[in-house]
């Protein structure tokens, strides 16, 4: 999937495959992501049940050929999550980590995350929605760069509040 970023720059997702789990395990450990994913061994674990044809659609994003980040999309209603159940039959849920330091605090998650939006609304997505923690500011704020606009903040299935947040076209 490829589509031009409002940014002007382009973005590629290809499908997370197993020759990937080293790649994300690095990625998983880093500081900037470790506060907010899971232990590289569960987030792996969590990858390799879906990873041969769950609902969950995971892609490493890579811009000029090198990879830098992860992204998935998965649906609320048959994830069951409590927080999303107001959502139109379709909808798809978003979750990223940029993962190589080199590419952080230059926009690129915010440009990769609105292309990957646009593309499942394309695609025919009625809504694209993300649950960000409250502990997460960042991840909050570079969703709302992304053109995400903020709804209310509910607890999800572990009790934890996160804010819910609805993609808006550009």
């Amino acid at each position: 999937m490829q589509r031009q970023a409002p940014s002007g720059l382009m973005y590629e997702f290809r499908p997370v495959t197993r020759a990937d789990y080293d790649m994300l395990r690095e990625w998983l450990g880093q500081a900037h992501v470790t506060p907010v994913w899971g232990p590289p061994e569960h987030e792996i674990a969590l990858i390799d049940a879906e990873i041969d044809g769950g609902d969950c659609k995971m892609h490493i994003v890579a811009k000029d050929g090198e990879a830098f980040a992860f992204i998935q999309d998965w649906c609320p209603h048959l994830a069951g999550v409590p927080h999303f159940t107001d959502t139109a039959q379709g909808t798809r849920a978003v979750d990223t980590f940029l993962g190589a330091p080199s590419f952080l605090g230059q926009g690129h998650a915010k440009a990769y995350v609105r292309q990957y939006a646009q593309s499942l609304l394309d695609g025919g997505a009625p809504e694209v929605v993300t649950d960000p923690r409250l502990t997460n500011p960042r991840g909050i704020a570079m969703f709302r760069g992304a053109g995400f606009i903020p709804g209310e903040v509910r607890p999800c299935e572990d009790g934890e509040l996160v804010q819910n947040m609805h993609f808006r076209r550009s």
